[in-house]
């Protein structure tokens, strides 16, 4: 879930730790999440997708439950927390695991990789449109560049002005489920400030798995459960087990060692995975006008992470480490 933390304070000191362990765990961490869509595109060609979140949060919650009382993990919140946790939840997860995997039914998994690497984009524009922060012209320029790759990457199939386009419907899903990930993210941020990632991450899930398997019940009612493949099977433990309480570890490992900066541009890799792992598993195929606006996308996601201030606060920190 959270896929942050706060970094050491030797993050902007301008020096580069030599490749390690953390690095490993970041790149395995990247790869489940860049071959996961596929896997979940493929389990949703046999298996309902509130069948596969439901049971896909019931197994996740119980991994996390395991993990948090491995490391000693108190889960309770003070009163006011809990007040500011509900619609967060409901938000960032609850409504974006909707959008998600019922976007990805309707749409590929390569569009859903690269539309959801727009998260960074809703965050920055939140800053600057709703708090009003300023921002570097980079960022601005990084934003409108996103929005115009994104247009070429649901429009390039020719389909996409077609009243029954599925694909502009899941695409369009998955943005509002990007919205719904930045929203979650810029409330959590408060949280993470009191609580550890694995308490606001096993909460989340702990939220999500009653809730999801209570809207679903029509569906769990009606599933013929022997003619699901063991394939589909394996595809919803990898989903579970792999990206969401493994990769979660993989993840803030890393962090707590290399910081979060740093950990974030091996992020970028995430979507260049995805649409890699689509084409040769799924046989999925971009046009060449959405070849190039998935390119347009990762060149404005870059364009918002790469922020000058940044390197700056760097410049500041070695100049007053060597005076």
């Amino acid at each position: 879930m959270s896929r942050a933390q706060s970094a050491p304070s030797s993050q902007y000191t301008g020096t580069r730790p030599p490749f390690g362990l953390p690095d490993v765990l970041i790149l395995l961490a990247v790869l489940i999440w860049g071959v996961n869509t596929s896997i979940v595109k493929a389990t949703l060609a046999v298996m309902h997708p509130m069948v596969f979140n439901a049971l896909r949060f019931s197994l996740s919650s119980i991994v996390m439950l395991g993990i948090s009382r491995l490391q000693r993990q108190s889960l309770s919140l003070p009163p006011e927390d809990r007040r500011r946790t509900f619609p967060i939840m409901v938000v960032g997860v609850l409504l974006y695991q909707l959008l998600f995997v019922f976007g990805l039914s309707r749409t590929t998994a390569g569009n859903t990789s690269v539309l959801l690497a727009t998260i960074p984009i809703f965050i920055a524009l939140y800053w600057g449109l709703v708090r009003r922060q300023r921002l570097p012209a980079l960022i601005w320029a990084g934003a409108v560049l996103t929005f115009i790759g994104v247009a070429m990457l649901t429009l390039g199939t020719g389909q996409a002005f077609r009243s029954s386009s599925s694909s502009l419907i899941g695409d369009g899903l998955i943005l509002l489920a990007a919205v719904c990930w930045a929203a979650y993210t810029i409330g959590s941020q408060s949280l993470l400030e009191r609580h550890s990632p694995t308490k606001i991450t096993t909460l989340s899930m702990v939220f999500a798995a009653p809730a999801l398997d209570l809207i679903a019940i029509p569906q769990l009612l009606q599933t013929p459960w022997r003619s699901i493949p063991p394939a589909a099977w394996a595809g919803l433990l990898f989903s579970a087990v792999f990206s969401i309480a493994l990769s979660y570890l993989f993840w803030n490992t890393g962090v707590q060692y290399m910081g979060s900066a740093r950990a974030t541009a091996y992020s970028n890799l995430t979507p260049i995975i995805s649409l890699i792992t689509a084409w040769f598993a799924l046989g999925e195929r971009l046009t060449a006008v959405q070849m190039i606006g998935a390119a347009v996308v990762l060149l404005g996601i870059w364009l918002v992470r790469f922020d000058p201030r940044l390197r700056r606060r760097r410049r500041a920190a070695v100049s007053a480490s060597s005076e």
